[in-house]
């Protein structure tokens, strides 16, 4: 079900889990699917929000406890119990996949389930965030934004006042400072990207990268190549075989993952004179 979905919308999910499971409730609803969502996007969502992050922050708090309040009281649910997704949910994952699509997205990433949240309109989710100011129409073009007017020529890098402007994509630099600041601390290697062979859990579909480990295969199934994308760690550029020039390589740690512009423009000259912007 979420072989499209990239590592920031799994985690999303992940923590929409965690916040249905420490509130008692028996379904994932809408509003653990947004607080998820503050928890993995907590930058790009004060930038969409137009906030600082201390203020942003205090908002969030703020929907917290009104979550809280319209849940009725029951006892925080273990992590190993499987919680099923409320029909709302449900349909907001089929309005993110819709979104993707329309914005002609091989993935389906944490900013879509945001626009899925938002279609969902009869939803306790999308009345907090239209409480805070946000259109789905604002928040479409922000996403789909790819020429914003504030880029020079064509330069791949322009550096705002608040935001850093990659690939034409306008990310807070927040974000971006504490990005760098974190992956400096690894080696990076150049190299084509090849797809990844994975370890497949019968029955769950639950998967592992595989490395050449022994496996069960009674319990498991390897599938060769099926972990056919990868995506940068700060741009979310998508790094593949199939998505054309620029796109097939980059640099890797044997984890994550660097497109050329991010590597070259924030790694690679640690010395360079713009280089106070992110440390």
């Amino acid at each position: 079900m979420f072989e499209r979905y990239t590592e920031k919308a799994r985690r999303t999910i992940f923590f929409a889990r965690y916040e249905a499971a420490k509130l008692g409730s028996p379904y994932i609803e809408t509003e653990h699917l947004l607080l998820g969502l503050w928890r993995e996007e907590q930058a790009n969502m004060a930038m969409l929000l137009g906030k600082k992050m201390p203020d942003a922050l205090e908002a969030v708090e703020h929907i917290r406890k009104e979550i809280a309040a319209r849940t009725f009281a029951q006892k925080p649910i273990s992590t190993s119990v499987d919680l099923p997704l409320s029909d709302e949910c449900k349909r907001v994952l089929a309005y993110a996949a819709e979104e993707a699509e329309r914005l002609q997205h091989r993935h389906i990433g944490s900013e879509h389930l945001l626009l899925g949240l938002m279609r969902e309109r009869g939803c306790f989710a999308a009345e907090l965030l239209r409480r805070l100011g946000l259109t789905i129409e604002n928040v479409r073009k922000r996403i789909g934004n790819n020429q914003p007017s504030t880029v020079v020529g064509s330069a791949h890098v322009y550096i705002g006042e608040d935001l850093v402007f990659i690939r034409g994509e306008g990310w807070a630099g927040d974000y971006v400072r504490s990005k760098v600041t974190e992956l400096r601390r690894f080696a990076w290697i150049k190299q084509d990207y090849q797809p990844r062979d994975l370890l497949i859990e019968r029955g769950t579909g639950r998967v592992m990268f595989y490395s050449g480990q022994q496996y069960d295969p009674e319990r498991f199934e390897l599938g060769k190549g099926a972990w056919s994308l990868e995506h940068c760690a700060i741009c979310r550029w998508e790094l593949s075989r199939e998505a054309g020039t620029g796109h097939e390589t980059g640099y890797t740690n044997g984890q994550d993952w660097l497109c050329t512009v991010c590597h070259d423009q924030f790694l690679a000259i640690p010395n360079d004179p713009r280089d106070d912007v992110y440390t």
